[in-house]
C-alpha cells in the first residue's frame, strides 16, 4: 500500500527539503520504517517529521504546525483532497487497496433481489471495489449508479459528506455501501431515506440498516427533547480548517438566546470530556465532525446539532 519510490518522486517534485507527514491511527504501525525509507529516497538530505496526532480525515489539515516547524510539504496519508487552502503544498497519498467483493455479492444477491436500481458508495480506500461490483450486478439485470459527489472521486463518501448519495436519492431504489466500519454507512443511512445496505468486508456479511437507523432516530429525538429544558449551552467550533463552522455557530448562539438560553461558543482542535470540566454547560451543539455523536456517553451530555436548534423551540 504504501509506495515509497513513488512517494518520493512526487517529493522530489516538490524540491521538498523537510517534509511533515500526516497519518490514520490504521497506518501509524508501519509509518516509522516507511519515513525511514523516505529520508534514504530523498535527495538533498530530506527531513521527515511525524504526527503523531489523530488524523480523521483530510478535513484535519495541519498546515501551521507544518509550517512553523519549518516543513515545505506535508503529506496526508490515507486521504482524498478535501479542497483546503494550505499554507504549504500537500500532497494527498490516498492508499487504495484492491478488493474484489463480487464472492461477498453472491451470497447477498437474495437480501438485493427486490431492488433493480442500486447505488454504489463506498470510502476512497475501497474506490476500486465499484467497478467489480458495477460489473458483477450489471450482469445480475440490476441498473447500477454512481454518483458524483461535490469533492473527492465518483462514489465516494466522507464521515461529512453524502452528496455521491444524496446525488442520486430520486433514481435509485436503494444504496449499497461497501467497506469497514459502521461510521460511514450509519451516517448515510441518516443522511438519505432510502433503504442502506452495508456490505461489510470485514464481518464478510451483507447487513439492513433500517433497525439500527431507527435506533440512531430515536436517541436524536431523545436528545433534542433533553435540549429542550437545558438552560447553559456549549456551541463547539474546531480549529480543524475542514470543520471551522464558526458563522453557524454564531447564527446558533443567536437562535438560543433569543429562546432565553445562555450561550457560549468553544473553540478547541479536538474536544475530550477532560476539556469540559469547570465549565456549567448542560447541552452541547457540535458544529464539528459528526463522528462526536459516538462519543455522547463519555461526555455525559446532550449533544445536538446546528440544525437542531430550531426543534427546541416546537
Amino acid at each position: 500500500m504504501l509506495n515509497v519510490g513513488s512517494v518520493a518522486r512526487k517529493i522530489r517534485k516538490h524540491k521538498a527539503r523537510r517534509i511533515f507527514i500526516q497519518v490514520p491511527e490504521g497506518l501509524k504501525t508501519r509509518i516509522l520504517g516507511f519515513a525511514r525509507e523516505l529520508e534514504k529516497n530523498g535527495k538533498r538530505g530530506l527531513k521527515v517529521l511525524i504526527s503523531v496526532d489523530p488524523c480523521y480525515g483530510a478535513c484535519d489539515l495541519r498546515d501551521n504546525e507544518a509550517k512553523a516547524l519549518g516543513c515545505d510539504l506535508i503529506l496526508h496519508l490515507g486521504h482524498s483532497d478535501f479542497g483546503l487552502k494550505s499554507k504549504i503544498p500537500v500532497i494527498y497519498e490516498e492508499l487504495r487497496m484492491d478488493y474484489d467483493p463480487t464472492p461477498l455479492l453472491m451470497i447477498a444477491l437474495n437480501d438485493l433481489k427486490p431492488f433493480k436500481k442500486i447505488g454504489l458508495v463506498t470510502t476512497v480506500q475501497f474506490l476500486s471495489s465499484l467497478d467489480h461490483a458495477r460489473k458483477f450486478l450489471q450482469k445480475r439485470r440490476k441498473k447500477v449508479y454512481v454518483g458524483s459527489p461535490r469533492r473527492g472521486n465518483p462514489g465516494q463518501v466522507l464521515g461529512c459528506d453524502f452528496s455521491a448519495a444524496k446525488d442520486l436519492e430520486g433514481t435509485v431504489d436503494c444504496f449499497l455501501f461497501m467497506g469497514s466500519g459502521t461510521f460511514h454507512p450509519l451516517g448515510l443511512s441518516m443522511a438519505v431515506k432510502k433503504p442502506v445496505f452495508f456490505l461489510d468486508f470485514e464481518g464478510t456479511q451483507l447487513l439492513d440498516l433500517k433497525d439500527e437507523k431507527r435506533r440512531m432516530e430515536n436517541i436524536r429525538l431523545l436528545q433534542i427533547e433533553n435540549a429542550k429544558s437545558c438552560k447553559s449551552f456549549g456551541i463547539l467550533v474546531s480549529t480543524k480548517p475542514g470543520q471551522m463552522r464558526i458563522k453557524t455557530a454564531e447564527e446558533s448562539k443567536e437562535k438560543l438566546e433569543k429562546m432565553g438560553k445562555k450561550a457560549w461558543i468553544l473553540v478547541a482542535d479536538e474536544l475530550t470530556p477532560e476539556k469540559l470540566l469547570g465549565l456549567q454547560i448542560d447541552c452541547i451543539v457540535n458544529t464539528a465532525c459528526p463522528r462526536m455523536r459516538e462519543d455522547s456517553r463519555l461526555f455525559k451530555k446532550t449533544i445536538i446539532d446546528p440544525d437542531d436548534v430550531d426543534k427546541l423551540k416546537e
